[in-house]
């Protein structure tokens, strides 16, 4: 493989990284596309000859350095999904109820507590009151 080229991608990655871990992942998303579009704007023959660059063969298939581009956005393109998906999730609003005021907070150790309390009633024969 090429040094450059290697280089090259691993410097876009990080700084992708770097704009999706600092900043948001939706500039993340479009800086990944806008950076190689420029370079092909501008540059176009210097950037086509970049990515038309065979990185090696495998059984027969050749790997160019644009196989090696659309292989680092697929990768950040599941992380960026993943990342909205989980922001998404835990900033969605849930409803709070209404806490009574005679009305005592359920916790873990109120719940087990009720629970050995009508178990201590049905071994001693009473009978429980369900809910309503």
């Amino acid at each position: 493989m090429d040094i450059i080229s290697i280089l090259l991608f691993l410097i876009y990655s990080i700084i992708i990284l770097g704009i999706l871990i600092y900043v948001s992942p939706i500039v993340s998303a479009i800086m990944m596309i806008i950076v190689p579009v420029a370079f092909i704007l501008i540059i176009s023959d210097y950037a086509v000859s970049f990515f038309s660059i065979m990185q090696f063969s495998y059984f027969g298939v050749q790997i160019y350095n644009l196989h090696v581009l659309l292989f680092i956005w697929s990768a950040f393109i599941g992380v960026i999904a993943y990342a909205e998906m989980l922001t998404w999730y835990l900033l969605r609003g849930t409803e709070t109820k209404p806490v009574i005021q005679g009305e005592q907070t359920k916790t873990p150790v109120s719940g087990l507590k009720d629970f050995l309390q009508k178990l201590y009633k049905i071994l001693k024969g009473e009978k429980i009151k369900p809910k309503p």
